[in-house]
């Protein structure tokens, strides 16, 4: 592959009103997301948990009752996914 070089640069200027309300609605769903991703992470991190517990002789009925109590994380996430 040849790299080209035009000798044109892109030069920014101030932000004007279209940017600034774009601008906001990027960091909006970026805050969105971020919750999106903390929560998920969170919840997968449980789970992670009960698995190895699992994997170590623990009783499925006494797992499933712990999984069940992190089904607000589920909801949560959920939520988080549909206001995007």
């Amino acid at each position: 592959m040849k790299r080209s070089s035009s000798g044109t640069t892109t030069r920014r200027g101030p932000i004007d009103e279209l940017d600034v309300d774009l601008l906001a609605t990027l960091e909006e769903r970026q805050d969105r997301l971020y919750a999106i991703l903390s929560t998920t992470t969170r919840y997968r991190n449980i789970l992670s948990g009960e698995i190895k517990q699992l994997r170590a002789g623990s009783a499925p009925g006494m797992i499933r009752p712990l999984v069940a109590q992190w089904d607000h994380l589920r909801r949560e996430i959920k939520r988080l996914a549909q206001e995007l």
